[in-house]
């Protein structure tokens, strides 16, 4: 259980590791801040921490802390102290000032970066690409010279295969994909590496929004994480996060619940991931960051689950898992362009190599939507 406690740090004998972690108020970040402070998800001791959680603007997130974590926002689990909190709020990576606000309101040394913020919509990347490029593409970060782990996307694939793998090909088809895409080139680069960040074939027509200049490389142990859709329960804090729903289950739950009739795509599939484990490799990742004991080069992996499954699959299974009527579940084909926006119509990947770093069994679809309701 979570202790509230005064002030733990005062008798702490042990160094204390800075983390930054970026889109603190999401889905992810939310749940990633519950796993740490519970002290569950992690196979390894991250022993004591200042968490820097950085956020945009959701109105409710410092007050939904604080009812969560207490005032002092210094926590323990079973009367070991773990984390203590900072939250900072208007860290808008559209705004060339956000490395300065971060400095001003946390300082310049972390010794992790893990980092969540994103403009996630491909339609509203495609309609806003200066905005996409800015805040997907974050190369400041580097500045602080810590090791970055950062939640890419499963979209910087082609869709034209079935099962990628990290070794094969990216064309992204659009410019969420790109944008993506161009800051895992930056954390993986090396300081001889003067190639341009994407290809003729990734870059499409978003050459001239290509960083340039880039002053630093990244730090060790700095991950990529290619995450599919991210499914599980509703997020912790009580007024939760600025989606109206928290993942594409309880949209597909509160459909077949009213029995509105819905069309869900059969002709686009994905490896769809539980936040379980997706919480799960960013803390493994982050514990080997803050150890000292390993320096790797920047990696890549695939973040999905086992399954390869279509929006309608995943609405069949929502509907057998609650006990509900299907047959408001309409399955239709969806067209390349739907909405303007290219889609990758396969995305699913081979996630062994994950599973391999992990020593662990991933969910696949049906153990998903049994540990998210």
């Amino acid at each position: 259980a979570i202790q509230k406690t005064s002030n733990p740090w005062k008798k702490a004998m042990v160094e204390v590791k800075r983390v930054l972690l970026t889109g603190a108020s999401g889905y992810v970040g939310q749940h990633l801040i519950e796993s740490l402070s519970t002290g569950t998800g992690a196979g390894e001791d991250l022993s004591m921490m200042e968490l820097y959680c950085c956020y945009n603007d959701l109105s409710t997130f410092e007050q939904d802390m604080r009812e969560a974590f207490g005032e002092e926002m210094s926590l323990s689990s079973d009367s070991k102290p773990k984390i203590r909190i900072q939250v900072v709020s208007g860290i808008n990576f559209a705004d060339p000032g956000y490395i300065s606000r971060i400095t001003n309101c946390c300082g310049d040394r972390f010794d992790c970066i893990v980092h969540l913020a994103a403009l996630s919509s491909p339609t509203h990347c495609e309609n806003h690409p200066d905005d996409a490029w800015k805040i997907n593409c974050p190369v400041g970060l580097l500045s602080f010279k810590a090791p970055i782990i950062y939640l890419s996307t499963d979209q910087v694939y082609e869709g034209l295969k079935s099962f990628y793998s990290e070794s094969d090909r990216t064309v992204p088809v659009n410019v969420y994909g790109r944008t993506k895409l161009a800051f895992e080139r930056v954390l993986l680069r090396d300081g001889g590496d003067s190639s341009p960040l994407l290809s003729v074939d990734e870059a499409r027509e978003d050459t001239e929004r290509i960083p340039r200049a880039i002053e630093h490389t990244a730090a060790p142990n700095s991950v990529c994480l290619r995450s599919s859709l991210i499914l599980g329960p509703p997020v912790p804090l009580r007024n939760g996060c600025r989606k109206g729903f928290d993942t594409f289950i309880q949209f597909i739950s509160s459909r077949l619940e009213s029995a509105a009739p819905t069309v869900y795509y059969t002709n686009e599939y994905r490896s769809v991931v539980h936040i379980k484990d997706v919480v799960r490799a960013i803390l493994h990742f982050l514990s080997i960051a803050l150890s000292n004991n390993e320096q790797k080069g920047s990696q890549v992996y695939n973040l999905g689950g086992t399954t390869r499954a279509s929006r309608y699959d995943i609405a069949l299974a929502v509907a057998s898992q609650l006990k509900l009527d299907p047959a408001s579940a309409n399955g239709a084909e969806r067209s390349v362009t739907t909405g303007g926006v290219a889609s990758p119509p396969d995305i699913s990947m081979d996630v062994h190599k994950l599973e391999a770093e992990l020593g662990m069994a991933i969910y696949g679809l049906k153990q998903i939507i049994e540990n998210s309701f």
